[in-house]
């Protein structure tokens, strides 16, 4: 039987259900499958934080900043544990996509047309998981620097960009906003 997200990311004990006023600000904005999950498992780490599901409204200024510019269609929904920030696009009535800040390379992916589809095929698949998330790192990490908190990742210390290293001995622990916006103002 093949593995699903909720199967493969057990919810962390820090999740709570999300407030009845975020469902209604984003129910029109979003898929009703992140929706469900914020009222069934809610927001918080996934997988002891290999992903954290967040509040938009905490990291739309990060999205803002990395963009260049505010975008209402475009809703920031999670983190990985190095600090790369997910957000979903509504292109158009019916198309959409998931898209990827990786913050210490600079650049945006879209990593799938469909966010049902980032859950339960993107994020089951050991590939992406090892890949863009980095997850043989996280373990490591994990290990070594203990299990993060609620918006709190594993930041390279330094940077990639000045010098540091896809290792754990380059790893410390942030709040993930204070390093997007640090690694944004260092590289720019």
């Amino acid at each position: 039987m093949a593995e699903n997200f909720s199967s493969l990311f057990p919810a962390s004990d820090d999740c709570t259900v999300a407030p009845d006023a975020l469902i209604d600000k984003y129910s029109a904005k979003l898929p009703a499958y992140l929706i469900d999950l914020w009222k069934s498992s809610g927001l918080g780490k996934y997988r002891d934080g290999l992903i954290e599901l967040v509040n938009p409204e905490d990291y739309e200024e990060v999205l803002h900043i990395w963009l260049g510019k505010a975008t209402p269609n475009y809703v920031p929904f999670a983190i990985s544990a190095f600090g790369e920030l997910f957000y979903y696009r509504k292109l158009t009535e019916t198309d959409e996509d998931v898209c990827m800040i990786d913050i210490q390379y600079r650049k945006i992916d879209v990593l799938t047309w469909d966010l049902t589809a980032f859950f339960e095929d993107y994020l089951v698949d050991d590939y992406n998981r090892d890949f863009w998330l980095r997850e043989k790192l996280f373990n490591e990490a994990i290990v070594k620097n203990g299990k993060l908190e609620k918006s709190e990742v594993y930041t390279f210390v330094p940077v990639l960009a000045f010098g540091g290293a896809e290792e754990i001995a380059y790893l410390q622990k942030g709040k993930a906003d204070v390093y997007q916006h640090l690694v944004f103002s260092m590289t720019a």
